[in-house]
Parts: C-alpha cells; sequence; structure tokens
C-alpha cells in the first residue's frame, strides 16, 4: 500500500510544478507587457513636452519677429508701399507679380529709390534685418534632411512657424530677393538669406504652401 501510495504521489507534485511554472511564467509576462506599456506612456509623454517646447521655441521667434526694431522694420516697409498704393493697385490689377520685371523695378526706383541717401541705407537695413530674423525662424524650423517625418526633431514646430510666417517669408523673398542678395555681397555677409531662400523655395514652408 505504501508502495502504490508513493507512486501515486509523483504525478501530482509534477502536475503541481507544472501549474507553478505556467502561473511563473504568466506573471513574468504580465510583467513584461506592462513595461512596455509604461515605457510606451513615458515616449508618449516626453513627446508631448517635446512638442510644447518647440511650439513656445517657435512663438517666442515669432513674437520677436512683430515686436521691437524688427516690427519698426515691418511697419516701415509697409508704409512705404501704401504710400504709392494707387501704382501698387495699377501693377497688381495689370497682373505683374511680385518677381516680374514691372514690379522689381518699382521696387527699385520707387519704393527705394525715391528716398535720399539716408532713407536707401534704412531701407536696406531693415531688408537685412528682416532677412536675419527670417533666416533664424527658417534654421530653427528646418528639420532633420529637410523631411517631414523628422519634423518632430526641428528645434522649432515646424506647423507654428508656417502658419505664422510662411506667407510673409514667400511674399518677402519674392519682393526683395534682389535686393537681399546685393545686400549679401556689399556687407560680405555670405549666409544672408540662405536660409530664407531654402525655406520657402525647398524647405517645410514650399512644401506647406503645396498642400
Amino acid at each position: 500500500m505504501n508502495a502504490g501510495g508513493k507512486k501515486s504521489e509523483h504525478p501530482q507534485r509534477g502536475s503541481a510544478t507544472r501549474r507553478f511554472a505556467k502561473r511563473l511564467a504568466n506573471l513574468e509576462t504580465a510583467k513584461f507587457i506592462a513595461l512596455i506599456l509604461a515605457g510606451t506612456y513615458a515616449v508618449f509623454e516626453l513627446s508631448l513636452t517635446r512638442i510644447d517646447r518647440h511650439v513656445d521655441t517657435a512663438m517666442s521667434l515669432v513674437q520677436e519677429f512683430s515686436q521691437g526694431q524688427l516690427g519698426e522694420n515691418r511697419r516701415f516697409l509697409n508704409d512705404r508701399w501704401y504710400t504709392h498704393w494707387d501704382d501698387v493697385r495699377l501693377l497688381q490689377e495689370a497682373g505683374y507679380g511680385a518677381t516680374s520685371a514691372p514690379i522689381q523695378a518699382f521696387i527699385r526706383n520707387t519704393i527705394v529709390g525715391e528716398l535720399g541717401q539716408a532713407g536707401q541705407k534704412e531701407v536696406r537695413l531693415a531688408i537685412a534685418e528682416l532677412t536675419d530674423s527670417l533666416d533664424r525662424l527658417a534654421i530653427c524650423a528646418k528639420p532633420p534632411f529637410n523631411r517631414d517625418m523628422f519634423n518632430m526633431f526641428a528645434q522649432c514646430d515646424p506647423k507654428t512657424t508656417n502658419q505664422s510666417i510662411c506667407e510673409y517669408a514667400t511674399s518677402f523673398h519674392e519682393l526683395y530677393g534682389p535686393l537681399i542678395d546685393e545686400t549679401r555681397d556689399t556687407l560680405g555677409s555670405s549666409g544672408l538669406g540662405v536660409a530664407l531662400e531654402e525655406y520657402v523655395k525647398r524647405g517645410t514652408c514650399f512644401r506647406w504652401l503645396q498642400d
């Protein structure tokens, strides 16, 4: 009888061992899943924090672009155009675009040319300072490899930057591109306007306007 009892104990211990091993495996699996979920949530939180920080950076630079001396420069250039609004309207009604020869001649001969030496210097300095600011915004909003799939790794949020200054930057570059080139050569600043040109012709601004 004792021998038979001992034989029946072995299957029971084996079954208990298998159940324990199964519970242990289930517990390890649950821990692994919990770790994956916790890691995913942590990455998600970090991504949100990163995006918020990049939006704040973009808004700070955009606000700077609209205030202080840069704001004064924008108003000064706008005033030059509104002073000659009737002429501007005639050119627009004739269908001339910003890069057309008549518009560029109007900029050179009227917007800038009719001013005295001091006034022409002021216009060129205003354009140079605004260009430098737009360059910084363009660099800040440029994702790695200039690819939209890497937008979250840009220093500034590209969407926020584009919504705020893309259309203005495009018009500004079209209107003042030749003067920017002249200023770059005159001042010896080889980088002036380079980032802006890439931003509106090949960068996130260009792609945003195409969508």
